[in-house]
């Protein structure tokens, strides 16, 4: 009903005026409502329709007709809808105050009793049992005091806030792009701090929640790479999740069918990013001159013949065919079942050998900018005595590490969530840094021009082959990432965990999040896979889990239709989809101030 009432205001055009006509509208609406569930009861009373709708029980039918006969039950639910309909349209006579305090009351209430598990477990985990009988009755719903008091909370930090978010994106926007690229770099790592720490206020349940939030994130921001920054459509992209998933098994499970090394988990690391790597080739090789529709159908057949692979009795000897290969990771001493050890003098010494790449590369620069090749302006910040600081941290760093490998040792295993969740989170950050940087290199940037137009890009000089075959490697290689930590995260691998419904998950998560939006793809993996659950993974929603597919579906549509540009969009990505309106905005300008409207708009 306030939806149907709700009439669109346009930028430069006066508010339709309020009135009866709101009342009306979602009175239809409502009526309109109550007689589909009021046809369904009288069908349901009269035809036996439980071999369809299961649940549809003669204790619903009397539930819904309130002991009554079907007609006057269906009569009573058409009115009811009325009524409700009419209530909805009514919101809209109110004041802007008075909306925003019935929003606010309506979202908390609705929030916090859809999000009980995850606060009930904070505050059990934090010793405040008084304060969640407070909250939440044993039925587990929110108490009327409770309702009252997070009400009053919610609503006077919103009234406390008001206007100054905006205040603080204004200024932040305005910033130089090098100070808020600072500001990005230091709220990732004060974000990836506090996700490292947020384990330890969860229990198991939610902790196995984050780490399949996380998986997802990993898995969309390698899919991200290709669909956000080249626009090349992969929908097979379970290929290379199943080569990393596999790939991890058969090097470091020592009931391996047919070859069983029993690496560890990062001795096995880069043989999976080498098969990757030839996975990416296989598949992007055959298809770099396909686009669109048909790129679209031909990695989706990829994907089903690399499941079938692994599934086939051809390559039983290896893979394991349907019984697939269990016990992930060998069982030795000092290492654990299904997991990973990690050695913290590997850990030193890898980031001691990056800062060495790093400072020789700021050196380099330096060097240059005192030969006059580059300008002093645009290199100032990179010095000589930095990049000498950096280079012998870093090579400290690494000698230290490679001779104490093993002073301090982290094991992790499937069954422990929050050590998995902190490891799968170690991933995403690299991912995401890897994402970032890319996105702003020559790369990306190339990848940005075929993605706009193939045939102009290819005539400014870029190699279409080469940036096409690049971003499908980069892609197969994150990918990987994320298969073989759910290799670990579970101890066993099966065929039927690749099948093509987890490569149309892991497009809609990139798709609702917001192409080409690192921030994006995160948000969009927290509320499609953490809120509802994947395809086979539970959600903080559970009780709907048999209807998140159905959800997942009226989500796509309501965001084409509403929000084509994602959740948390690219700035010139939502540009280019918004391109119209902002030509009209500006034509609306230049008629207000008197000036001459900009080519293109109308």
């Amino acid at each position: 009903g306030y939806k149907a009432s709700q009439r669109r205001v346009l930028e430069g055009m006066e508010a339709p005026p309020r009135g009866s006509h709101n009342l009306i509208a979602g009175a239809v609406v409502g009526a309109l409502g109550g007689a589909v569930l009021g046809s369904l009861v009288i069908l349901a009373s009269t035809f036996n329709l439980r071999g369809t709708f299961i649940h549809l029980s003669p204790t619903v039918i009397d539930t819904l007709t309130v002991g009554d006969s079907a007609v006057s039950g269906a009569l009573v639910i058409i009115v009811a809808g009325a009524m409700l309909g009419a209530l909805g349209g009514g919101i809209h006579l109110l004041g802007d105050r008075a909306r925003l305090i019935l929003a606010t009351v309506t979202v908390t209430i609705i929030g916090f009793n859809f999000l009980e598990l995850v606060v009930g477990d904070i505050l059990r985990q934090a010793g405040l049992r008084t304060v969640d009988r407070f909250l939440y009755a044993p039925s587990r719903g929110l108490t009327v005091a409770g309702a009252v008091v997070l009400s009053v909370i919610v609503l006077s930090v919103r009234m406390l806030l008001s206007g100054r978010a905006t205040r603080v994106a204004v200024r932040f926007r305005a910033l130089p792009d090098e100070r808020r690229s600072k500001a990005v770099f230091i709220g990732a790592l004060v974000a990836l701090a506090v996700s490292a720490y947020l384990p330890s206020l969860f229990g198991t349940f939610f902790n196995d929640i984050l780490a399949n939030a996380g998986l997802f994130v990993l898995l969309a921001l390698g899919l991200n790479i290709v669909i956000g920054y080249a626009g090349l459509l992969d929908l097979g992209y379970v290929a290379f999740f199943a080569v990393g998933s596999y790939t991890t098994a058969v090097l470091t499970s020592p009931r391996s069918p047919g070859f069983a090394p029993e690496m560890a988990f990062f001795e096995a690391l880069p043989w999976v990013l080498l098969m990757a790597l030839f996975a990416g080739l296989i598949i992007g090789t055959p298809v770099i001159r396909m686009r669109g529709d048909y790129l679209a159908i031909v990695t989706l057949g990829f994907g089903e013949i690399a499941r079938i692979i692994f599934l086939s009795g051809w390559l039983k000897g290896i893979f394991g065919g349907a019984q697939g290969i269990l016990q992930i990771s060998p069982l030795e001493a000092g290492r654990p079942t299904s997991g990973i050890n990690v050695h913290f003098g590997y850990v030193i010494a890898f980031a001691g050998l990056i800062a060495l790449i790093v400072g020789f590369a700021q050196w380099r620069e330096a060097s240059r900018i005192g030969r006059g090749e580059l300008d002093a302006v645009a290199g100032s910040d990179y010095t000589t005595r930095r990049a000498a600081l950096i280079m012998g941290l870093g090579g400290l760093a690494a000698v230290l590490g490679m001779a104490f490998p093993t002073f301090s040792t982290w094991a992790i295993v499937g069954i422990d969530p929050p050590a998995m969740f902190r490891m799968i989170l170690v991933f995403v950050a690299i991912a995401a840094f890897i994402s970032w940087r890319l996105r702003e290199s020559r790369v990306g940037r190339a990848w940005m021009a075929v993605r706009e137009d193939e045939q102009i890009a290819q005539s400014m000089g870029i190699n279409i082959v080469t940036t096409k075959l690049l971003a499908f490697v980069m892609g197969a290689m994150l990918a990987s990432f994320g298969g073989a930590l759910f290799a670990v995260k579970i101890g066993t691998i099966f065929p039927n965990s690749f099948e093509i419904v987890q490569s149309i998950i892991i497009l809609v998560v990139v798709i609702v999040g917001g192409l080409g939006s690192i921030r994006g793809v995160i948000l969009g993996a927290v509320v499609l896979i953490g809120v509802l659950g994947g395809p086979t993974q539970p959600g903080l929603l559970r009780e709907f889990g048999e209807y998140k597919l159905l959800i997942y579906g009226v989500i796509l549509v309501w965001m084409m239709l509403n929000r084509p540009e994602g959740l948390w969009p690219e700035a010139r990505r939502a540009q280019e989809l918004h391109q119209e309106e902002m030509l009209q905005d500006a034509w609306l300008r230049s008629q207000t101030e008197g000036e001459a409207a900009p080519e293109g708009a109308t």
